[in-house]
């Protein structure tokens, strides 16, 4: 789709060309070897290797949908050459065991343009390399048109209509339109960048919402046909559905819409954006943050299912109407089968562009319309629960849960008990951003025990509502372990003290112990800022979106928090965690050195 902004990345460098060797005469053994060099030898340094240099590379264009790879490699130096790179397009990963770049454009990064920076280190040695990179828009959706327009206080109401081709649409249904509302903050500018909120509705919503804001963007989309902001066979309408695909027809009209809003005001920030709902939108909104991660900085999501097949029976049958049924297995163009490329424990655990993702998620244990088996009931595809799932990846992630129902919020504790009104696109120290560091918290010795599924003995258990309560009873959830708690609760990190260099990444983290209220009974966390556990609290660091600190599998990190010290190996994926580091509520820098 045009861009009538490109994106650049400031990331200059030329590329050394190899310096070719002398022809240098060898002396024949035989004869005796004079002990000084007649004047006209060669000068010693002529054995020496060649310089460092790349192996020269073109211009890589790109296909919109289409995974492109880069292969890059040097030649000379004093010994093999280790090469990084960074940052990247959003979406492109790199593999240092191949020196591969991989990136599959999706379809709004059309004419986007990026100038990619290698380094390439032997020994003493350091040379740079610029790639530039672009991606031919090939994939074009109609516009979304202006069908109304409303003035309020500080911002612009826009009343939309997305029109349907076969790409955004099944071929059956192309041509049919879809009602969007946008606000536009009336101050916003390329000057001053404002964030982008996308909110996704829940079940069986007529029309878009509409409230806006005068300090950030906000976009509406409609899902009318509850497709939970995925998509349908490819067949309908004429269905049934048994055959054929399942393609992501309703995640691109929110994506489509997205980059719409991006290209048309320079005040949006791409940077903050991110996407947020409940219930059917709460789905919506991790599978999208998750799945296209490179578009949003963070994910807001509540009451929502993280695993299709897990749902209860009479949602599986709906969604059958427009996936197929989870036994037919019908796939999308990824060639998954749909209901486990939705299964956000397996997007956990194979995409890396997933891993770098935030989340914020919260669970009822007596909703009895999407009950707490969501994140309590392990998936049959990878055999984690969400909560195991965020755990396990090293995602960045603060998880909640109480005795709230499906919107009705916990009866003792109330809403957003968990902090005093913090949000990580606003907050001044804390902030997240699709391109920043952060610092992603797991094994918290603060953390609650969320249950592990089964029942307490109170309740039997439903096949629709599991062993939900009463909502206006406290105290008598049928769900094992605490009623109410959080991982990761009240951890922060500095997004304004990073350091990100090939050399070294450092990142300021602390616990928060401020203005709050006590338990209010026993058995319940405290509300607000007020730190509900022993300080220091220990937890396992893991930095996330990291630009240039890159590392490579098994790759050995040294790493020092205060006066304690160590070394750590990185994963499978390159990430690296350092363990059980002790936070109290003073900053602390953690520093990240490469040891070998």
């Amino acid at each position: 789709m045009a861009h009538s902004r490109p994106t650049l990345f400031a990331l200059s460098l030329a590329a050394c060309a190899p310096a070719p060797l002398s022809d240098v005469p060898i002396p024949d053994a035989s004869h005796d070897v004079p002990e000084h060099p007649p004047p006209d030898a060669p000068p010693l340094d002529a054995f020496a290797p060649a310089p460092l240099a790349f192996v020269p590379v073109q211009p890589w264009r790109l296909t919109e949908e289409r995974e492109g790879t880069l292969r890059v490699s040097t030649v000379g130096g004093a010994q093999p050459a280790r090469i990084f790179v960074g940052p990247l397009p959003p979406g492109a990963q790199w593999d240092e065991t191949s020196n591969t770049l991989r990136f599959t454009p999706d379809f709004t990064q059309g004419n986007d343009r990026w100038s990619v920076e290698f380094t390439a280190r032997a020994g003493a040695e350091s040379v740079t390399m610029t790639v530039e990179a672009s991606v031919d828009d090939t994939v074009r959706p109609p516009d979304p048109t202006i069908t109304r327009r409303e003035s309020g206080a500080g911002f612009e109401r826009l009343f939309l209509r997305q029109t349907t081709d076969s790409f955004l649409d099944s071929p059956g249904h192309a041509g049919r339109t879809f009602d969007a509302v946008v606000t536009v903050p009336t101050n916003a500018s390329a000057a001053r960048p404002m964030p982008v909120r996308v909110a996704l509705h829940g079940l069986a919503t007529a029309s878009p919402a509409t409230s806006a804001s005068s300090s950030e963007f906000r976009i509406y989309p409609h899902d009318p046909n509850d497709t939970y902001w995925w998509g349908y066979s490819e067949r309908l309408p004429a269905g049934p559905v048994t055959a054929g695909r399942v393609p992501e027809y309703t995640a691109r009209r929110v994506l489509h819409l997205l980059d719409w809003v991006q290209r048309t005001y320079p005040g949006a920030d791409p940077e903050r954006t991110y996407i947020t709902g409940s219930s059917m939108g709460g789905a919506g909104a991790a599978t999208i943050g998750l799945l296209h991660a490179r578009h949003f900085c963070f994910v807001d999501a509540a009451i929502f299912q993280a695993i299709p097949k897990n749902h209860r029976p009479a949602r599986i049958s709906t969604l059958t109407a427009r996936w197929g049924a989870p036994t037919a297995a019908l796939t999308d163009e990824s060639g998954l089968a749909v209901w486990d490329r939705m299964d956000l424990t397996r997007v956990l655990a194979d995409s890396a562009e997933a891993r770098e993702q935030y989340l914020d998620v919260h669970h009822g244990k007596d909703d009895d319309t999407i009950h707490f088996g969501a994140v309590a009931f392990r998936s049959p595809l990878t055999g984690q629960t969400l909560y195991q799932a965020l755990q396990r990846a090293r995602v960045g992630h603060l998880a909640t849960w109480d005795e709230g129902s499906h919107g009705p919020t916990d009866p003792v504790l109330g809403a957003d008990w968990w902090s005093s009104a913090f949000h990580p696109v606003t907050d001044r120290t804390t902030q997240l951003r699709r391109a920043t560091p952060f610092a992603a918290f797991s094994r918290c010795s603060a953390d609650r025990d969320p249950g592990d599924g089964s029942g307490n003995g109170r309740r039997a258990f439903n096949s629709n509502s599991g062993f939900a309560g009463d909502r206006d009873v406290a105290g008598d959830t049928g769900w094992s372990g605490d009623i109410a708690g959080a991982y990761n609760r009240l951890l922060r990190w500095d997004s304004t003290r990073v350091t990100d260099t090939i050399d070294q990444l450092s990142l300021f983290v602390r616990a928060v112990d401020g203005t709050g209220l006590p338990a209010p009974r026993a058995g319940y966390p405290t509300r607000g800022d007020r730190f509900d556990g022993a300080l220091p609290v220990r937890v396992d660091v893991t930095p996330r979106r990291a630009q240039r600190f890159r590392t490579r599998p098994a790759e050995r990190v040294r790493w020092s928090f205060g006066a304690a010290s160590g070394v750590v190996v990185a994963a499978e994926d390159g990430a690296v965690t350092v363990p059980s580091l002790a936070l109290t509520t003073a900053w602390t820098e953690l520093v990240l050195r490469r040891a070998d």
